[in-house]
């Protein structure tokens, strides 16, 4: 299964694997950004006190755009599912991102 960071209407960025639907994405093992200082950037689950980590529905109206992580990001999502804050081991180098739009 593929991995997107969703970008959604309320500003959080969330990391997750995903199924399209015709409206809506079901994000599978989501997992939100969290800025750690240092232009770093932690993963927590997302909504972790609820069964959101097996499935749970976004109307694609909710979410403005989607966007491949970098190799290193998704790497880190790899391997802390389910572990709580995760850190980066480097940080990302801003000028090397791009923002596209699907």
């Amino acid at each position: 299964m593929n991995v997107k960071v969703f970008r959604l209407n309320s500003g959080e960025e969330i990391l997750a694997r995903f199924e399209e639907k015709e409206t809506t994405w079901l994000l599978k093992d989501p997992a939100i950004l969290v800025p750690v200082g240092k232009g770093q950037i932690g993963l927590m689950p997302w909504m972790m006190y609820t069964k959101a980590a097996k499935g749970i529905e976004i109307s694609k109206s909710f979410v403005p755009f989607t966007i491949e992580p970098l190799e290193e990001l998704k790497s880190q999502y790899d391997a802390s599912l389910n572990t709580g804050l995760v850190t980066p081991s480097k940080t990302a180098n801003q000028s090397k991102l791009k923002l596209t739009t699907e």
